[in-house]
């Protein structure tokens, strides 16, 4: 089974290919816009693994939530991929593939939201499969803090910025690695457990800028 998998949640961007198991390659960059650096990513992860493009069983995308703009040059790009290979889509929650890296236990995903806020969610990992417990949210870092009580870890660029989350920062890295999407796609590939490619969006929690700016004038 090949997979490629994207994630352009943050700035911190990927491509990767999953092969029967493992990971065979993988491209990272911190990007200023996705566009310019995801087909090129996923270029080189091909000759890297010396796949061809019509070799893959499967696209996943990291779903968000995240970056508006990012989220949806991913999920675009997945699904011109999709529809020009014949491919099925896989979408994996952001936050789940961050969560996937942690050792078992409860897991408090993070991604810094902006506007003094923060996307959020708890997972129990058990053998780097997380399970959502509750709901994914976007809430102020005091908000979430009585909520790490019971916590064994925490990861994200939330947590690192607001440092009073951080007692029980994992690492260092501050975003989804496509490589962790590709892992937790390949099990739903395995079961043909696919998204609908007409229907899926990525999920955002909030509503955008826009979307706020047309909520305050027809108040």
């Amino acid at each position: 089974m090949i997979v490629l998998a994207v994630d352009t949640s943050t700035l911190h961007a990927g491509a990767a290919l999953w092969r029967d198991g493992a990971v065979v390659a993988e491209r990272q960059r911190i990007v200023t816009t996705h566009s310019e650096a995801l087909l090129a990513m996923i270029d080189e992860a091909f000759v890297a693994a010396s796949v061809a493009p019509a070799d893959v069983d499967a696209v996943a995308c990291g779903a968000g939530p995240g970056s508006f703009t990012g989220l949806r040059i991913g999920l675009a790009t997945c699904k011109g991929l999709c529809f020009a290979l014949g491919k099925p889509l896989v979408m994996v929650s952001s936050l789940a593939a961050m969560a996937a890296r942690a050792p078992d236990g409860r897991v408090c995903a993070t991604l810094d939201a902006f506007k003094g806020e923060v996307y959020a969610a708890l997972y129990d990992v058990r053998a780097g499969v997380p399970t959502l417990v509750g709901d994914v949210r976007v809430l102020p870092p005091g908000a979430l803090l009585p909520q790490l009580e019971g916590v064994d870890h925490v990861v994200g660029s939330g947590a690192q910025k607001y440092r009073e989350l951080a007692t029980k920062l994992l690492d260092e890295e501050a975003g989804p690695r496509a490589a962790d999407v590709a892992r937790l796609a390949a099990s739903r590939v395995a079961g043909r457990d696919f998204d609908d490619l007409s229907t899926a969006a990525p999920a955002y929690v909030r509503p955008s800028e826009a979307e706020l700016v047309k909520q305050q004038r027809s108040q």
